[in-house]
């Protein structure tokens, strides 16, 4: 069965006037600010301001950093693990940085590739993409550097999940 998962973002733009630059949010306790102004219910037509399909199934938490929205993806039995970058204010695809892993992996059904969000300093993103290694960008895209970690962290289960914080 092919999955080809939605990413909705019903609150971009409107939720807060920051940044969303890692998985729980600036404090790191997935909370907003109290004066945020966020909508308390949405729908497939009320208060999404916009949605794509993505390539594949992933379970990468969006990131929100400069009017960027960033995630990573797998592709091709997860031969290929992406970091892509969105505008938040209508979900035009800015770029995509893919690294050929070459191999398939060993993962669990409901962790698939790429599951750690990225993170990001507000100058670079990260993206760990397991035994694809540890990647960085700058917010244009451009590599500034990455760590190949090998096999040495393999985890019976495939790659780590945990978002490189």
């Amino acid at each position: 069965m092919k999955i080809s998962p939605l990413l909705l973002l019903a609150f971009i733009g409107t939720a807060a006037a920051s940044d969303w630059p890692s998985w729980r949010g600036p404090d790191g306790n997935g909370k907003l600010p109290n004066d945020a102004k966020y909508p308390t219910e949405w729908s497939a037509t009320k208060n999404l301001k916009w949605k794509i399909d993505l390539p594949g199934p992933g379970n990468s938490s969006p990131i929100v950093v400069d009017g960027k929205v960033l995630l990573t993806q797998a592709t091709d039995s997860g031969k290929t693990r992406s970091l892509l970058c969105f505008s938040a204010e209508n979900g035009a695809l800015l770029w995509e940085k893919a690294v050929d892993y070459g191999k398939q992996d060993t993962t669990h059904r409901t962790n698939p590739y790429c599951a750690a969000s990225p993170v990001s300093d507000g100058k670079l993103v990260f993206a760990w993409h397991g035994n694809a290694g540890l990647h960085a960008y700058d917010l244009d895209g451009n590599e500034k550097w990455n760590r190949n970690l090998g096999t040495d962290y393999e985890h019976i289960w495939g790659p780590n999940a945990a978002s490189p914080v």
